[in-house]
């Protein structure tokens, strides 16, 4: 591309500075969204574990539409911030495709409007072709780099579970009572109200 239409470079510079301001922005708010859908579907799952655990209980004590409530009610919750976080990854897919649409758009007028044998037809056409898949494919790279970031979340919130302090033993030797206790089963009330 660059020994037959070198003039696209003088494009793709801007675009790309473009692309990477629209990153920038993009980046932070989604981060926190997806924080926020990861967030949201620990309760789900603990719920549904539960259910499935006390599905018996829950049946012989009629509570499934409780149950079934409060498992739409987390899916709710789950789906706000899950949602925004789609709407926002749209929001970057609909700027980077309509750059792109403006760049091609802009050379085509551009290789139209130069005088007759300022640049050969053929190579004129040949640019245009490489252009506008240039552009497709950057804001390809671009859309993806930022949603292997938002992914990276997971990791994250793996590393926080491992350094949360685990809980203490079960028995601790140093306030364990006597062997003897209790030494008579009496129960005294005293000042009952």
């Amino acid at each position: 591309m660059c020994q037959a239409a070198w003039q696209v470079f003088i494009i793709f510079i801007p675009v790309t500075g473009i692309c990477i301001w629209y990153q920038r922005y993009y980046n932070p708010t989604a981060r926190e969204l997806a924080r926020l859908a990861q967030i949201q579907i620990t309760p789900i799952l603990h719920h549904f574990s539960e259910s499935l655990a006390g599905a018996a209980s829950i049946r012989a004590f009629d509570q499934e539409r409780r149950f079934m409530s409060t498992n739409l009610v987390l899916l709710d919750g789950f789906s706000r911030p899950w949602f925004h976080n789609v709407s926002a990854m749209e929001w970057l897919s609909f700027r980077l495709n309509l750059l792109s649409n403006f760049v091609f758009a802009f050379s085509l007028v551009l290789l139209v409007s130069l005088p007759e044998g300022f640049i050969n037809p053929s190579i004129a056409g040949l640019a245009v072709t490489y252009g506008i898949n240039l552009n497709v494919l950057q804001a390809s790279v671009i859309w993806n780099i930022c949603n292997a970031e938002n992914k990276m979340i997971s990791v994250e919130r793996i590393l926080q579970y491992t350094n949360i302090a685990s809980e203490s033993p079960l028995v601790i030797e140093d306030c364990r009572p006597p062997r003897n206790w209790p030494e008579t089963g009496t129960i005294c009330f005293q000042n009952l109200q």
